[in-house]
């Protein structure tokens, strides 16, 4: 009985997210897809789906039948786990990967936290242009924006940020640029507000910091970043008409050093960027739409096949799934002469249609066995040394004559202590459960912990 927020889960989607990234990251270089607006779509639309993947995926449940017939023999090798103490008991696996989760997402927040109040600081000592130059009138008019536009002491920018009252931050060394490469930049800017890319960069931090732990989300931010910034460098080299100007800025703003690992705003330049957006700038080759359909369609068939792989290949595992039996009111029992009908109690071993073979689940008119005597497993010394401690899960059948007969172990922890607890259940004594006041055979499904205390 595997809890659906368990280890083996959490690791199951980690893998099915990196095998899904690892093709959505092959197919748009196979398919040669050079279309930033289509491209980033396409990156959200990935790490959407990554993230949702336990929701849009059927969940494996293991299957626990009801026993009606022969049961296979117990395993040789099946796990329990002790109930003795000892001494410096270790954390389990599942509260160390739960607790240093919880722990990334809190710092990474922290960092995202300390990245605002640096911007509050660079905006406190920002010196706010009073006149305009021409090239920032020019911006403003081309991209039908506005907003504050400040001059960085701390040679801090281009840098935008801010959803309802945006600033500008431009470094110094902005105003020895030329006319053209000045309005260049400021137009780069102006389309980050307009587009409001101050918010989808709040969201991506925050969902990087939810996910800190996988290599394929950053992966996929990363990517989504660097299309933003190709399709805001197009869309300025459109309104302005002027790549070189533009070109020439970037490779200005190359050249400076300022601090902006903490900072969760769009940024006119990452330096690892650098040479993909100009390397899109040169070589700008349009695609035809029918081409861009037909490829997208491609890559949608292949992750969707991708996916199903990887649902196979690494399921998440439900709660068992457990079939009842399907208990008939029982009659009388009648003799089969017509003239001489006879009724009362069922004898034992008669049940619908003129026998009772086989074994009842707790529900339907089947009262619960009720445990009389318990006789506890033994706890080895290998096992008491090697710390081990966990709950097993065994499928039995308490007989009529209160007996308990284990037919197999669903959940196992270590083979000797197993063995041993299932020969302690042997001895176990019950009321039996009953049917119509007459005594049959249940089924149950056994969890016996054992826990190590310090």
């Amino acid at each position: 009985m595997m809890p659906v927020l368990s280890l083996q889960n959490f690791l199951s989607w980690a893998a099915q997210v990196s095998v899904l990234a690892l093709i959505g990251a092959a197919l748009p270089a196979i398919f040669r897809i050079r279309h930033p607006r289509s491209h980033l779509a396409y990156c959200y639309a990935l790490l959407l789906a990554c993230i949702v993947l336990p929701l849009i995926q059927p969940w494996q449940h293991p299957f626990v039948p009801s026993a009606t017939g022969s049961y296979p023999e117990l395993p040789d090798v099946a796990k329990v786990t002790p109930s003795k103490p000892a001494v410096g008991a270790a954390l389990p696996w599942r509260g160390i990967v739960g607790w240093t989760l919880f722990a990334g997402i809190v710092a990474r927040l922290c960092w995202f936290l300390a990245g605002l109040y640096q911007i509050c600081r660079y905006r406190s000592a920002a010196v706010p242009l009073q006149y305009f130059p021409e090239s920032v009138r020019s911006a403003r008019k081309l991209i039908k924006r506005d907003a504050l536009v400040c001059i960085s002491t701390n040679d801090m920018g281009p840098v935008t940020f801010g959803l309802f009252r945006p600033i500008v931050f431009l470094p110094e060394s902005f105003l020895t640029l030329k006319q053209d490469a000045q309005c260049a930049i400021v137009c780069h800017e102006l389309l980050h507000v307009k587009r409001n890319d101050w918010l989808v960069t709040v969201i991506e931090e925050r969902v990087g910091a939810c996910l800190w732990f996988h290599p394929a989300v950053w992966w996929l931010l990363s990517q989504a970043r660097l299309a933003r910034e190709q399709l805001v460098d197009a869309e300025v080299i459109r309104l302005t008409a002027t790549p070189d100007p533009y070109i020439d800025a970037l490779l200005s703003m190359a050249g400076a050093h300022p601090n902006r690992a903490v900072l969760p705003a769009p940024l006119f330049l990452y330096k690892r960027h650098l040479i993909r957006r100009l390397r899109s700038l040169l070589m700008d080759c349009p695609i035809s739409r029918p081409r861009l359909v037909w490829s997208y369609a491609a890559m949608a068939a292949l992750l969707v096949v991708t996916a199903g792989l990887a649902f196979t290949s690494f399921p998440l595992m439900g709660q068992p799934q457990i079939q009842e039996a399907v208990v008939p009111e029982i009659a009388e029992a009648r003799d089969v002469s017509p003239q001489t009908p006879t009724s009362g109690p069922i004898p034992q071993g008669i049940g619908w249609m003129g026998s009772m073979e086989g074994v009842f689940r707790v529900g339907g008119g089947v009262t619960a066995p009720k445990l009389m005597t318990r006789v506890d497993p033994q706890y080895s010394d290998a096992a008491r040394e090697a710390l081990t401690q966990g709950t097993v899960v065994v499928q039995a059948i308490v007989q009529t004559d209160g007996t308990m007969s284990v037919t197999r172990v669903l959940r196992s922890l270590n083979p000797e202590l197993d063995r041993n607890a299932v020969n302690a259940m042997k001895q176990w004594r019950f009321e039996p459960g009953k049917l119509k006041d007459v005594p049959v055979p249940v089924e149950l499904d056994v969890e016996v912990s054992f826990n190590l205390k310090p």
